[in-house]
């Protein structure tokens, strides 16, 4: 009942992977917004601009208040 197990130690390497090396999340949101307001100001629909961009309409509405269009 009180057996331990042996201590086994850990491989060297293991742990978080390591990020993305050209993953630029301020870039990508930047470039979706500039190409949303683009359409919205054509006179697109919310849902147009969602289909074209392949976003969510909820999204690309954020993205034109975040602009100052909306």
């Amino acid at each position: 009942m009180g057996d331990k197990r042996p201590y086994k130690p850990r491989k060297p390497g293991a742990g978080r992977k390591p990020l993305k090396l050209n993953y630029d999340a301020a870039a990508i949101l930047q470039e979706q917004m500039e190409a949303a307001v683009a359409l919205y100001e054509e006179d697109n629909s919310l849902q147009t601009i969602a289909d074209t961009l392949s976003l969510n309409p909820i999204k690309v509405r954020k993205l034109l208040i975040m602009a100052g269009v909306y």
